[in-house]
């Protein structure tokens, strides 16, 4: 993210990769803007420049409770016309100030009942343009598998889905996230591979594969779920940001190739075709 998006685009496909996923800013500004007239062809002309697939975009920017439904549609849009099939997505927070200032029970429901809301409209236009949304693990109503799905049934839109993320189940809750997924398997589309190490709330994110996330038992419980899709690499630094953004991004470079090498056994281990 501090580098410039294309250089990031070069880099990913040089370590391997044939499927992207973005939607955070760049150098500190947007990626992309996608209401700006050729917006869509440009992008694309970038991916197929480093011979990317884009599969989901990050967008908790446009698709919270706070924003109008307009810029929601926009992304729907700008997603359909470069081919992507989803839409990424936080749900609400639990914390003023994390990890020992929760929100109250009575805050909370006020944000979750707006959230819900929301999401209905979005899942009805989402499942025009044949588009599904992710909700994935963040605390607030999806902090656990178990809490997502309650989340999903109280959405009740067939086109409004699950994405996990073990890291940050393990990091915010301090669970295990293999025994915790179950619950959401069935429902779940996409899959960020965030490692985690050690303590709840403690700053430890591994290469994926080399920290405490059973990443085994994971694709095991979503094999046998039929998963068949993405599986994102999304952070890696290590203790405390050792290995940051900031670093260069030769050093990026061979923790991201080491992920893939490590997730792609992983998923060869359980049965997938990688």
């Amino acid at each position: 993210m501090k580098h410039p998006f294309e250089r990031a685009l070069e880099s990913i496909a040089a370590t391997g990769y044939k499927y992207v996923s973005f939607g955070l800013p760049h150098e500190g500004k947007p990626a992309f803007d996608d209401s700006a007239e050729g917006e869509a062809e440009r992008i694309s002309g970038l991916l197929r420049r480093y011979g990317l697939k884009p599969v989901t975009l990050v967008s908790t920017d446009v698709l919270s409770p706070s924003q109008p439904i307009e810029k929601a549609i926009s992304r729907l849009e700008f997603a359909k016309a470069i081919g992507v099939d989803e839409l990424l997505s936080l749900g609400t927070t639990s914390y003023k100030r994390f990890p020992d200032e929760p929100k109250t029970e009575e805050e909370m429901k006020l944000l979750n009942d707006a959230f819900a809301e929301k999401y209905r409209r979005i899942g009805e236009e989402a499942g025009k343009r044949g588009i599904v949304v992710t909700i994935k693990p963040h605390t607030g109503n999806t902090a656990t598998a178990a809490v997502i799905a309650d989340t999903l049934r109280t959405i009740g839109s067939p086109h409004i889905l699950g994405s996990y993320d073990p890291g940050n189940v393990r990091f915010y809750e301090g669970i295990e996230p293999s025994e915790d997924l179950p619950a959401i398997a069935a429902q779940t589309v996409s899959l960020v591979a965030k490692d985690h190490r050690g303590k709840r709330a403690e700053l430890d994110f591994p290469i994926p594969g080399e920290g405490d996330v059973d990443f085994a038992s994971i694709f095991a419980t979503l094999r046998s779920a039929n998963f068949s899709g993405p599986v994102v690499v999304e952070r890696l630094d290590g203790a405390n940001g050792e290995f940051s953004a900031n670093s260069p991004i030769e050093v990026l470079d061979e923790r991201v190739k080491a992920a893939r090498i490590n997730l792609e056994r992983l998923l060869a281990k359980a049965g997938f075709e990688v």
